[in-house]
């Protein structure tokens, strides 16, 4: 597949957000004692043809991250809602 060729739309994108402390790497990475918990964000988004199209992980220091989750909703013509 190329770029350039059309992909179907997303049908689900799956978050999990969990604490937890970090492992060895991650506490040396982020410069945090191994104490000290951690947010933990996994993210997959799959399209309609049941294809995996992104995942990312991410993991933050549990002391100074916030999370925000927005969600913007489409109708069936595709306009968003109010």
């Amino acid at each position: 597949m190329r770029l350039a060729d059309p992909c179907p739309p997303l049908s689900e994108i799956q978050e999990r957000l969990g604490a937890r402390l970090p492992t060895q790497e991650e506490s040396a990475a982020l410069r945090i004692s191994p104490s000290l918990p951690v947010l933990s964000l996994t993210r997959v988004a799959t399209n309609t043809a049941g294809r995996v199209v992104e995942v990312a992980l991410i993991v933050l220091p549990g002391d100074r991250a916030d999370a925000v989750f927005t969600t913007r909703l489409t109708t069936d013509e595709g306009t968003p809602t109010k």
